[in-house]
């Protein structure tokens, strides 16, 4: 049945307009050429998807991807989400955890592409090899958690795992995520793609044994890796089972990191509320841990909290990127109000990166009078008001009054807005921007702006991580130096190396926090897996391979990519700050960055040799 171990060497093909529904096979060559997830999602869209096809228009395609490491035993838990991003109008990817991923990969398929519009509301449910289109009518408008729960009743299967969009997805808000057990997909607009095709969700039930080549030693290997995870020698496991990712907001904020008041200020002297945002602050209205499945970490968990002015507030414990964006970033370290807003994304679908940084920007513009109250629906959008940042949160989800102007990112409401305000739209390539600075944690500065998906703290983790001084096998094949990141000439392609070992990762299905190379043997795990002869070397080539074709995507969509660079306000010295006057030369990383990639540094265009070197030649033609 299967390919390869690892791989059933099967996709399938809905056409949401016509309503049919296609099985097609592929070659192990592909398989190993792309790897999986996004790898294996460019190789399909590049070639089946009609180029400049409007991206919430019926011949762009959706893709729901796994790779092979899913169904194992290891902690592969995500699915891999593509599509031509209607925010940037290239090349767009997200990813979400939770237990679907595995689930997926048990029906028997490595992955589902959608294309046009349903006449009406649907949501496909596969199970086991089956594929149903079925009506979701009565789902139209429901919340994710109203949504999941009412599908699952319908089937009668606890076990069916769902991912979907609420309204704002069904607004096309280009901000919508998909929601799955709390966790989001929630870059690249493209919960927004899915509510364009009126698909309202994706139900699975898979009880498939996913094939293994070596499971002895796939077994065993895993054992190993745990008992290393165990005994804390991966380098967040520690963090991670005690607090989870609001462990970054102290450490974060203090190297002055995190961006206060829209990205003017720095530093705990700007912002000494943020002890009511970080670690035990939030972990003590934690009631439970929980992990994704097969996760020794267990970063995420439940939520509760007992407010005044909100109530009772249930949920899924608020990230460290939430916590940032809507507290220090809009100047709130009302905790309540932030897990109030949280609950309010969640719910409606809605990425809450681009949510607090297009908040903060509102912000910015009120206290600038570029709007006023009788632009904001009479909310007082006032630097602290954590009550008007619940408010038009709340609007934003539902694409409601001033909220409407805001709910497409800060570059769009800037556009809308005008008066100058573009200025202070803190967004790349249309995409907010994390809670992350360039100048100070350069290896996700450099995905941001390098990386064919821009503004992406999770393209470049890889690359932080060395930066930061995680450890890194040496080899033959990959050399990491230490770095100083201000001189580009040799952090540049240190990165480049860094962003081949993520497309790789990634695409296998991992999550980017269970990243630890120095201790988890992933070349080992995936040839156990699959029965390649699979060293480093390959890896990295794929690796790159993934990366150029991202790119070439964008190129063939006629994305210039030269012009996506960091806010003028991040491109200059730190003006504040335990990092104050700390400037990086980003105009001279980016061309050494795509240098070092195999790109023309000043076109952004993959070159022909690199093209010829990674078999891309006779897929991507000339460009």
């Amino acid at each position: 049945m299967a390919t390869r171990g690892g791989y059933w060497g099967k996709v399938l093909f809905v056409d949401l307009t016509t309503g049919s529904i296609k099985e097609e096979s592929l070659p192990e060559k592909m398989y190993r050429d792309f790897i999986g997830g996004q790898g294996l999602g460019a190789r399909i869209l590049f070639e089946h998807m009609k180029p400049k096809a409007d991206p919430l228009g019926p011949d762009n395609m959706l893709g729901f991807l796994v790779g092979p490491m899913q169904g194992t035993g290891v902690h592969g838990a995500r699915f891999q989400v593509v599509g031509k991003s209607p925010i940037t109008g290239g090349w767009g990817d997200s990813n979400s955890g939770g237990s679907l991923a595995a689930d997926l990969k048990a029906t028997g398929y490595d992955g589902i592409f959608f294309s046009g519009i349903s006449p009406k509301p649907v949501y496909l449910f596969l199970n086991d090899g089956k594929a149903e289109l079925k009506d979701a009518t009565s789902l139209w408008g429901k919340d994710t958690v109203e949504t999941a729960d009412a599908i699952v009743d319908e089937l009668g299967d606890k076990k069916v795992k769902v991912t979907c969009i609420g309204p704002s997805g069904e607004a096309k808000s280009l901000m919508a995520a998909m929601m799955h057990e709390g966790c989001a997909a929630g870059r690249s607009g493209l919960g927004a793609v899915m509510g364009s095709k009126r698909l309202k969700a994706l139900a699975v039930r898979g009880t498939n044994k996913v094939p293994i080549v070596d499971p002895e030693r796939m077994a065993a290997l895993r054992k190993d890796y745990l008992k290393s995870v165990k005994e804390t020698q991966h380098p967040w496991a520690q963090a991670f089972k005690g607090w989870g990712t609001p462990c970054f907001m102290g450490p974060t904020l203090t190297a002055g990191s995190v961006g206060i008041k829209n990205w003017t200020l720095f530093g705990e002297e700007n912002f000494p509320g943020y002890v009511k945002l970080h670690a035990d602050a939030v972990t003590q209205h934690q009631p439970k841990k929980h992990a994704c499945l097969g996760c020794p970490l267990g970063c995420k968990g439940s939520f509760k909290i007992e407010t005044k002015a909100y109530g009772l507030i249930e949920g899924t414990k608020p990230e460290y990127e939430t916590l940032a964006l809507l507290g220090p970033n809009c100047l709130i370290d009302d905790l309540e109000a932030i897990t109030k807003a949280n609950e309010l994304c969640n719910q409606y679908g809605m990425d809450t990166v681009g949510v607090g940084s297009t908040i903060a920007f509102a912000m910015e513009c009120y206290d600038r009078g570029v709007i006023t109250k009788r632009d904001t629906d009479g909310i007082e959008l006032t630097w602290g008001n954590a009550d008007a940042m619940v408010k038009m949160v709340e609007k934003m989800c539902q694409r409601e009054g001033f909220g409407a102007v805001l709910a497409d990112g800060s570059k769009i409401a800037a556009e809308r807005i005008g008066k100058g305000s573009e200025q202070w739209a803190m967004h790349v390539g249309g995409q907010d921007i994390p809670a992350h600075d360039a100048r100070v944690e350069s290896g996700y500065g450099w995905g941001y702006f390098c990386d064919p998906t821009p503004a992406r703290h999770t393209a470049s983790q890889s690359a932080q991580s060395v930066n930061a001084g995680v450890p890194f096998p040496e080899s033959d094949e990959v050399h990491l130096p230490g770095l100083d990141p201000l001189d580009v000439e040799t952090s540049a392609p240190v990165y480049a190396t860094c962003s081949d070992i993520d497309r790789l990762w990634t695409s296998m299905g991992f999550c980017i926090f269970g990243m630890a190379p120095e201790t988890m043997p992933l070349i080992e795990m995936v040839s156990a897996v699959t029965g390649w002869d699979f060293t480093l070397s390959e890896g990295l080539k794929t690796g790159r391979r993934i990366q150029a074709l991202r790119q070439a995507f964008n190129i063939r969509e006629g994305v210039d990519t030269t012009k996506w660079c960091l806010p003028e306000r991040l491109a200059v010295a730190m003006p504040n700050g335990p990092m104050k006057g700390r400037k990086l030369d980003f105009k001279a990383m980016k061309e050494k960055g795509y240098q070092a990639l195999g790109w023309d540094p000043k076109t952004g265009k993959p070159l022909p040799s690199t093209l010829e070197e990674l078999g891309l030649k006779e897929l991507v033609g000339t460009l």
